[in-house]
């Protein structure tokens, strides 16, 4: 059993200003205006700000997300993404790679308890395996805090929804620890999407 951290990666090439330029440009034909110089960024917000969020859905951004599998189940339920996700079917399981919930501290009986059952679970999985049962039915016992890895692209209109969603405090932490990482990628790159955003 190996305990990883959650991780998040943006695997798009962002250049902000193309970005604003084009939602300008798509949003510019509503209202048959034309731009102005450095017009983009204040016309973007402008949009945000009266809710005409539409123009968005014409950029899309994709990142790499490392999670566990409960989060992974989470995550797809956003039916306006697109998610190409690590397969327990097809993927055969060794030395098991888990996310710890933050609320388990290390030096705890929790934690014992828990480490105690995913390497049950661990040894139980190999041992199905060597019995002959195929991984894909032997992945019964697998843990939702196994590690997954996927890929989510979204459109900014869907990802200012799922991050409103996903970063509020009645979030599961390990959900808003994947969104406040996105969250900050967007206010890195992006900031004029998000910046209306507690």
């Amino acid at each position: 059993m190996k305990i990883i951290e959650p991780s998040v990666e943006l695997i798009d090439f962002i250049d902000g200003d193309e970005i604003l330029k084009k939602i300008e440009r798509c949003g510019r034909v509503c209202y048959q205006s034309q731009p102005k110089d450095d017009s983009a960024e204040k016309f973007v917000r402008m949009l945000i700000k009266r809710g005409h969020e539409s123009v968005l859905e014409h950029v899309s951004l994709t990142f790499h997300i490392i999670c566990d599998r409960a989060i992974q189940n989470e995550l797809v339920r956003h039916r306006h993404a697109s998610f190409s996700v690590e397969s327990t079917r097809f993927v055969k399981y060794g030395d098991l790679e888990v996310i710890k919930p933050e609320r388990i501290k290390f030096d705890t009986p929790f934690f014992f308890d828990w480490q105690n059952a995913i390497l049950y679970a661990q040894n139980t999985y190999e041992a199905l395996v060597e019995c002959g049962l195929p991984p894909e039915d032997a992945r019964d016992v697998l843990p939702l805090c196994l590690k997954s890895e996927l890929y989510m692209t979204a459109n900014l209109r869907e990802w200012r929804h799922i991050l409103k969603l996903r970063t509020d405090k009645a979030a599961h932490p390990k959900m808003r620890f994947i969104m406040n990482q996105i969250l900050g990628i967007f206010k890195e790159k992006l900031p004029v999407i998000v910046e209306d955003f507690q």
